[in-house]
């Protein structure tokens, strides 16, 4: 029996000035991330994956320190936004494309002009080398919101999720467990196991250092 935990990552610093395409987590993210590490240390995690954008991997890092255990990066774990120019909030988004907001609700993946079956096909294709190749019975999945809304799509049978029909927090976790793929069950949905601090908010602080940043990416 495989457990997996599937995590969304922290919230990451959009516009950062030579990533901003692949941005890292903002500095509130960063300590988000290492909270939820904290807690979930004590998970029995013996193998951790992750998706190779840098907002993943940076929400992994800390878990991978205290546990010793060093990521292994699946490209199918990867957003649908992991070839843009630049990373979009879905506030960003809305704010500047008021007009295609509709569109994205439907199909987020044809509206970053991606095939749905093609993008889920990568994706289970990922969870399914996970589930069923040796090697760890507790694993940490970092990944993002509309990948974690594909997994669970496809195990409840769904061909294509709408970007509302599940809600997925920053640094969430959403818990699956089978002995293969098409076995899966979903534990649990959306876990907030500790409250983040919104970087919008926190860069009214004087206090709060790094980058503006804002929550919920576009693609997750």
């Amino acid at each position: 029996m495989k457990h997996l935990l599937v995590v969304r990552h922290a919230f990451p610093h959009e516009g950062h000035p030579s990533r901003p395409h692949d941005p890292p987590l903002h500095v509130d993210g960063r300590r988000h991330a290492l909270r939820l590490a904290r807690r979930l240390q004590r998970e029995g995690i013996d193998r951790i994956v992750s998706s190779p954008q840098q907002r993943a991997l940076d929400t992994a890092a800390p878990l991978a320190r205290l546990l010793g255990i060093r990521p292994e990066i699946f490209e199918g774990l990867a957003e649908i936004d992991r070839h843009t120019d630049r990373y979009r909030s879905v506030e960003t988004f809305r704010a500047e494309e008021p007009e295609r907001w509709d569109e994205f609700v439907a199909s987020p993946v044809r509206f970053f002009g991606r095939d749905p079956e093609a993008f889920r096909a990568g994706i289970v294709d990922a969870y399914r080398t996970i589930v069923e190749e040796p090697g760890g019975t507790r694993i940490a999945v970092f990944t993002h919101g509309m990948t974690t809304k594909t997994i669970l799509g496809a195990v409840l049978g769904l061909a294509e999720v709408r970007y509302t029909q599940f809600s997925i927090a920053h640094c969430s976790v959403t818990r699956l467990s089978g002995t293969t793929l098409s076995a899966m069950r979903i534990d649990s949905l959306n876990e907030t196991l500790c409250a983040p601090v919104r970087p919008e908010r926190a860069a009214r602080r004087p206090s709060a250092g790094g980058g503006a940043g804002v929550p919920s990416a576009a693609g997750g």
